[in-house]
């Protein structure tokens, strides 16, 4: 299955990573999105930041070593700019806008959100739409901690639909989180470059209802 490409020039792909795949395997031979990238282009690419393997959507590759320091300067200064989508269970509540914790590991591949100990971690969200039990927001992250959304969500009290690893023992389905925009300012000539990635066929009654 090729990988669609949103955006591509000499050194730097934005593509739309499917549902199911990881960034990038643990074992050699292991299938990844990178080692998908790599049999289109030819050439082994980099990842300038991931995607859990259950999250859809927009990620950033080098293609070259030309910009591998700047663009790691652009996230590590926040400099880039992250929207999701996501679906959550229940009721978002009215003006819950901004959510801070600390994360830390909670063993076993799972975090946790703290009060006092961790890293920092801040996403702001916006409710766009209630419907049949759910949300569905607009979520900007403004660091980059592992399952930051989920956690945050979870916080909330509205885990992110299809979560089986933080929402209930009954949970099913896809995970409804969707990396639908990135935003970042090229390091060759400092145009700004705006990429948006369609959305899974699983995503259609929100998007088309």
């Amino acid at each position: 299955m090729e990988i669609p490409v949103l955006f591509q020039d000499d050194d730097l792909i934005v593509v739309n990573k499917p549902i199911g795949l990881l960034t990038e395997s643990a074992r050699f031979g292991d299938d990844s999105l990178l080692r998908r990238v790599e049999g289109m282009i030819g050439r082994t690419p980099v990842a300038h930041h991931r995607l859990d393997r259950d999250t859809s959507g927009c990620i950033l590759l080098g293609t070259t070593n030309r910009y591998n320091r700047q663009m790691a300067r652009l996230f590590s200064e926040k400099k880039v700019r992250k929207e999701y989508w996501v679906v959550v269970e229940g009721d978002w509540p009215q003006g819950y806008g901004r959510v801070e914790t600390f994360i830390g590991s909670a063993g076993s591949g799972r975090w946790e959100n703290r009060s006092d100990s961790g890293k920092p971690a801040v996403t702001t969200f916006r409710c766009l739409a209630r419907a049949d039990g759910r949300s569905l927001l607009q979520a900007l992250p403004k660091t980059g901690r592992t399952h930051q959304i989920r956690l945050h969500c979870l916080h909330a009290g509205c885990p992110v639909a299809g979560d089986v690893l933080y929402g209930p023992p009954s949970t099913e389905g896809p995970l409804m989180l969707h990396a639908r925009k990135l935003t970042f300012r090229h390091p060759g000539d400092g145009r700004t470059v705006e990429v948006e990635a369609p959305f899974p066929d699983t995503w259609r009654a929100w998007v088309e209802g």
